[in-house]
């Protein structure tokens, strides 16, 4: 393929033996585009590092887009990274954009954390937010906020009932939980218990997310009357020794285990004591590719891993944003990822980024 130093939309629809106006629904996302015509779209942009620059339509205004992105505090590799690379691919693609981006962080498992972020962000001058939530009242409160200063905001990872976003880029946490249980009954051992570990967190139960996923495992098992006994315990999300206590307690007492579901990316935390206590025989299901959960899975103790096309989600919450606000463009209120069911036999072959899947 002969290189050019700029594509035209015409250019990319005789390379992909399709017609513009494809070409051009496919890079907005808009409109209906079949699966086959879609991909030859996305393979030659894919070739060509194809860059969006949002020009072809005149902007409302010129002024520069002061755009806010609430995100919980991670570390390399985890889940929360990847939506910040996928938002971070969406400001260079977008680059042309007059745009000031600004980070603020929280801790996910300090209440406290989130409320003194929140009101941070409510003082400063935005345009319009990306928001990661945890905490369900606090997070309904500042989104309300928001919305009575007309700034507008965008969810990732997780929906918020009784808010009004321009839109939300997420899992549906509830089916994700029905399918949780569906793998793991279908593996267990008959007449096991099942374990359900959820993270310890200062000021506040759980997170809105791991609440649904939860609840959409316990609904599953009785909507199909499954007479299995389920044990629900805690785990710190960064004292070692703590969790080697708790665990070995856990497992010293509760003997009779055959599964464990974990409802968020931290799954490697319990496939590592059952690795270096020897523990076999326990099915375990958590959600995220990142590196410590896929070698665990590549080498048994974690069954089934969840992936949620995070770097995608955060992609188009700016995505979404910039067309609101530059061309009064309007998109579905609830967009639901995916649920990708990951196992060690496919894990290798699973896309690093889930950009690759749509633009």
């Amino acid at each position: 393929m002969e290189k050019k130093s700029k594509y035209t939309i015409k250019d990319i629809a005789e390379i992909a033996g399709v017609s513009p106006g494809t070409v051009d629904r496919v890079i907005h996302n808009r409109g209906d585009v079949s699966p086959e015509s879609r991909k030859k779209v996305e393979d030659v942009l894919q070739q060509l590092n194809y860059v969006c620059k949002l020009h072809s339509i005149t902007p409302k205004h010129e002024r520069q887009i002061r755009l806010l992105i609430i995100l919980p505090q991670h570390s390399p590799g985890e889940y929360w990274e990847q939506i910040e690379k996928g938002i971070e691919k969406a400001l260079v693609q977008f680059a042309n954009v007059k745009l000031k981006a600004r980070y603020l962080y929280y801790d996910q498992f300090d209440v406290y954390s989130c409320r003194k972020i929140f009101k941070e962000a409510l003082i400063l001058k935005n345009d319009a937010v990306v928001i990661g939530p945890s905490f369900y009242d606090e997070t309904v409160l500042f989104a309300n906020q928001l919305y009575l200063k007309d700034v507008p905001f965008v969810f990732v990872d997780t929906p918020v009932s009784n808010t009004e976003p321009l839109a939300t880029f997420a899992p549906h946490s509830f089916q994700a939980g029905i399918v949780q249980a569906r793998l793991l009954t279908s593996v267990m051992e008959a007449g096991k218990e099942i374990a359900l570990f959820q993270a310890k967190r200062i000021g506040d139960e759980t997170s809105i997310q791991s609440l649904e996923r939860q609840h959409g495992f316990l609904s599953y098992l009785k909507e199909n009357s499954l007479n299995i006994n389920v044990v629900c315990t805690q785990y710190s999300k960064s004292d070692d020794k703590q969790n080697e206590e708790m665990l070995t307690d856990f497992f010293r007492t509760h003997t009779n285990i055959g599964g464990a579901a974990v409802f968020n990316t931290r799954a490697y935390i319990i496939s590592d004591f059952l690795k270096r206590n020897r523990i076999k025989g326990i099915k375990l299901i958590g959600f995220g590719t990142n590196a410590r959960n896929v070698t665990d899975l590549k080498e048994g103790y974690i069954s089934f891993l969840i992936a949620e096309r995070p770097e995608y989600q955060g992609y188009m919450s700016v995505k979404t944003i910039l067309e609101s606000l530059l061309y009064n463009k309007t998109t579905e209120a609830y967009n639901y990822t995916p649920i990708d069911i990951i196992i060690k036999e496919t894990v290798d072959f699973y896309p690093s980024t889930g950009l690759s899947f749509a633009f």
